[in-house]
């Protein structure tokens, strides 16, 4: 009681005091021993016994662990590759971030529990038409920082050098190429600027829901590293 008298002295105070420095601050832990209500506790239950149920399903099976890493990684690749699939083809390539893969996948079974752990936000997937020097800056973007997951692309650079070659031109335009990624990146996430103002197409499908339905329909995966970025410096 007294501290929330204090609390409200101090409230009081500021709005009669134009200026307040502070001189000294001291912190004080705690102890909360509240014992749980075992009448919500009974209520919760069954929503937590049926979310468990949801979330510890199994997709599919992996014959390796999906990891992440630079300058590709097999969890990279997986996502990358699957999100192409989902997009029906509609785009020349796909980019992602190492940042937004928030977990790993061991080998075995993998679970709806994995994917959110792998992909817990609500980022959707869209495309993007990229002019080639906006696209150039891409390509410069992802080799300066030692690789980032990409799909339907090859991209090799030797110093200054930065070679690229789409494995199937979807987009009729030679002077643009579409790029699927998410709404987040899109938006400039991660510091990728070249998306900035670009018109986004969006697939009205959140990643974590494609990676989803792709194992889903997977009995077993065998993702492997395909040299699909090489950097020499």
């Amino acid at each position: 009681m007294n501290k929330i008298l204090h609390l409200i002295l101090i409230i009081f105070l500021s709005g009669c005091i134009s200026t307040l420095t502070l001189k000294d601050f001291k912190s004080q832990s705690i102890e909360v021993k509240n014992e749980v209500d075992s009448t919500i506790y009974k209520m919760i239950i069954p929503y937590q016994k049926e979310i468990d149920l949801q979330m510890n399903e199994n997709l599919c099976f992996t014959k390796n662990d999906l990891l992440k890493g630079r300058p590709e990684s097999s969890l990279g690749n997986f996502i990358c590759d699957l999100s192409l699939n989902s997009s029906e083809q509609k785009a020349d390539m796909c980019v992602m971030n190492n940042g937004g893969l928030r977990s790993t996948i061991l080998k075995g079974q993998i679970t709806v529990r994995d994917i959110f752990k792998v992909m817990p936000f609500e980022n959707e997937l869209v495309i993007l038409n990229l002019h080639k020097d906006e696209f150039y800056q891409m390509l410069k973007y992802v080799t300066k920082r030692g690789g980032e997951p990409v799909g339907g692309i090859k991209i090799f650079q030797n110093n200054d050098t930065i070679i690229y070659s789409l494995n199937n031109k979807i987009s009729t335009h030679e002077d643009s190429i579409s790029v699927l990624t998410t709404d987040y990146l899109a938006n400039g996430g991660d510091k990728m600027s070249f998306f900035n103002q670009k018109v986004q197409k969006k697939l009205n499908l959140k990643l974590r829901d494609a990676i989803i339905n792709h194992c889903k329909r997977q009995d077993t995966l065998n993702i492997t590293i395909d040299q699909r970025i090489i950097i020499n410096e």
